[in-house]
């Protein structure tokens, strides 16, 4: 039985250690088509080591907090940069600065 196919390592999707690289081509060759960008990004991002390997499952929780933030309308547009900027200058001035 394939590493894949294990009902016990199907259970715990996340830890992956000890994968073999055939095993992970034939996770890519089974990804939705919508998936393959997203784990082009993270690959190649470890592969650059811009995100260290071991830290990998803690970008993927974020983006997926981002994704749950943007579907739960928590977010705010701006219409230009100059109107972020300034949102942003009002956010993180001192507690004092009015004063």
């Amino acid at each position: 039985m394939t590493w894949l196919n294990s009902v016990e390592n199907r259970r715990r999707p996340c830890d992956n250690e000890g994968m073999t690289k055939a095993e992970l081509h034939e996770l890519v060759d089974r990804l939705p088509d919508g998936a393959v960008d997203g784990a082009a990004v993270l690959l190649g991002e470890i592969s650059a080591g811009r995100i260290d390997p071991g830290q990998a499952w803690e970008w993927q929780e974020k983006e997926r907090e981002a994704d749950d933030d943007i579907a739960a309308g928590r977010v705010t547009s701006y219409e230009t940069d100059g109107e972020f900027l300034a949102a942003l200058d009002e956010r993180t001035k001192p507690l004092d600065a009015d004063a």
